[in-house]
């Protein structure tokens, strides 16, 4: 696991990096929604949750519960979205289960 903040993006695929910047910077909402539906499942006593659980329920809130508009959010960047808010927010070091990237991880093999 992955608790130092400045190895956070260590052996991220470089355009997988800048895919995911361009969408961040096109859609700041879902950031904002990952870490308001974070924080509602830290606030609810929960010392670990998952990523994944989070970027699916922006999924059916886009698309349910508001008449705005659908993200399409690749699978890709929900690792990328965890580790942006531990970077963003030390208290979530442990909150999420961040393991190295998988480029990094071939590496070992």
């Amino acid at each position: 696991m992955i608790y130092d903040k400045d190895a956070l993006f260590n052996g991220c695929d470089e355009k997988l990096l800048a895919r995911f910047k361009k969408f961040h910077l096109e859609n700041p909402v879902v950031y904002e929604l990952f870490k308001r539906f974070a924080t509602e499942a830290k606030n609810s006593r929960r010392v670990r949750f998952s990523h994944w659980m989070i970027i699916n329920r922006i999924r059916w809130y886009s698309a349910i519960e508001t008449n705005g508009e659908k993200y399409k959010i690749s699978n890709d960047f929900i690792a990328l979205y965890a580790r942006l808010l531990v970077y963003n927010d030390e208290s979530f070091f442990r909150f999420f289960s961040l393991k190295e990237m998988k480029s990094k991880r071939r590496e070992h093999v």
